[in-house]
């Protein structure tokens, strides 16, 4: 009898570091604690915070196309519908993360224009990784 539960311990392990690669897999730009990824649908691309021991917090819902970062900024684009008509931007304040309230550090949605006064005050740094096939 022991012999089969070793066997299906073996298979479940297995079946959960395949998943954990999948997950992984879905990191097309990591600055710092700061990732996009995606679950199940590589299309739905969040901007997440990795607080440790594999836990994440979503700072920026799906559809993340572009993001850029700096030491102090990291800057966000998102489709918020999916489909390309409403454009939102973020801004995420490295310095204003509050541990456990990593979303208290993130200003958005806002407007283009909104985006582009604060920009240029705030010296924001420029898209540098863009998934166009989410643009």
């Amino acid at each position: 009898m022991a012999r089969p539960i070793q066997l299906t311990t073996v298979l479940l392990i297995s079946a959960c570091v395949a998943a954990c690669a999948l997950f992984d897999s879905g990191m097309p730009w990591r600055s710092g604690p700061y990732a996009l990824m995606w679950i199940d649908l590589p299309d739905e691309v969040l901007l997440g915070y990795d607080e440790g021991a594999g836990s994440w917090t979503s700072l920026v819902e799906p559809r993340v196309f572009a993001v850029g970062a700096d030491d102090r900024y990291v800057v966000v684009q998102q489709h918020p519908n999916g489909d390309g008509a409403v454009t939102s931007f973020f801004i995420v304040d490295r310095r204003a993360n509050v541990p456990k309230r990593p979303k208290a550090a993130v200003t958005g949605p806002l407007t283009e224009r909104e985006f582009r006064d604060k920009a240029a005050s705030l010296r924001l740094p420029a898209f540098t990784k863009v998934l166009e096939s989410l643009k």
